[in-house]
């Protein structure tokens, strides 16, 4: 009986296992759509959302799970994802430094772009910051980091 119980609990916690990936960068971007007005302290009047993006490097020969959901700060998002054709992809600028944002995947390598869009909060947040759910093979798998959002420059849409 001892057996078949640990067999069961073996089973049960083989379901969700961490999917690897190379790296996880994670960005907040805001995107002014055309003339934005300002006050008289040049600060914008509107507010606008802020995207968060988030960029996986991943092995080309391992299939990626298709993502579905991911955690930050105790606030749940609807991930979509968006497939990057391109070996590097110039993300924007830091906010801080106005430096340009390059990333590439290298040799055995993709990247794959996911755009998060909050749905709601959760009610008891992880400890992680970042915690990215999805599937693989009809069998549920995670990542997690504990990397900060990095602020990009905005941008001003025409």
């Amino acid at each position: 009986m001892k057996v078949l119980w640990l067999s069961f609990l073996l089973s049960f916690y083989s379901l969700q296992g961490e999917y690897h990936v190379q790296k996880i960068w994670l960005f907040t971007k805001t995107q002014y759509p055309g003339n934005v007005p300002i006050n008289k302290d040049r600060k914008h009047l509107r507010s606008n959302p802020i995207l968060l993006i988030c960029y996986l490097k991943v092995s080309r020969k391992i299939k990626s799970p298709d993502w579905e959901t991911a955690v930050i700060g105790g606030n749940r998002y609807k991930v979509e994802t968006e497939q990057v054709n391109e070996d590097s992809v110039t993300v924007g600028a830091l906010k801080t430094t106005n430096s340009p944002v390059i990333i590439t995947a290298g040799p055995d390598s993709k990247l794959v772009q996911l755009t998060l869009m909050l749905p709601g909060e959760i009610a008891k947040p992880e400890a992680w910051s970042f915690i990215l759910n999805g599937t693989l093979n009809g069998k549920p798998v995670y990542i997690r980091s504990s990397e900060p959002a990095v602020g990009l420059a905005p941008v001003f849409m025409p």
